[in-house]
Parts: C-alpha cells; structure tokens; sequence
C-alpha cells in the first residue's frame, strides 16, 4: 500500500510540473502574440502620418480601363 501512494504521489508532481510547463507556455505565445500585434499596430499609426501608407502616383485621379 505504501508503494501505491508513493506512486501516486510522485505521478501528481510529474502531471503538476507538466501543467506549470504548459501554462508557461501559454504565457509566453500570448505575450509573444501582444508583442507582434502591438508592433503591427505601431507600424499601422506611422504610415497614418504620411497620407495612408501605401500612396500611388495615380491616386485621386480618374482612370478608364477597359478590358
């Protein structure tokens, strides 16, 4: 019976330190996650400054394109 519980014991720390590996996991993708959409959003703001981002030599004008 003694064996059983030492068993089960050592089982729960080894499922214990698995869930603390997961969770760490999961903690670092969702910070790495913010990271990217907090430069993705910077990157958004500074093209804001210039007129749009992406600004082509025909915009504003009125094209006729048949096809």
């Amino acid at each position: 019976m003694a064996f059983d519980v030492t068993s089960s014991t050592a089982g729960a720390a080894v499922s214990l330190r698995q869930a603390q590996g997961q969770y760490d996991f999961g903690v670092k993708t969702l910070s790495q996650d913010n990271q990217q959409q907090a430069a993705a959003v910077a990157t958004l703001l500074q093209g804001g400054s210039n007129g749009g981002g992406n600004v082509t030599p025909t915009r504003g004008q009125n094209l006729n394109i048949s096809v």
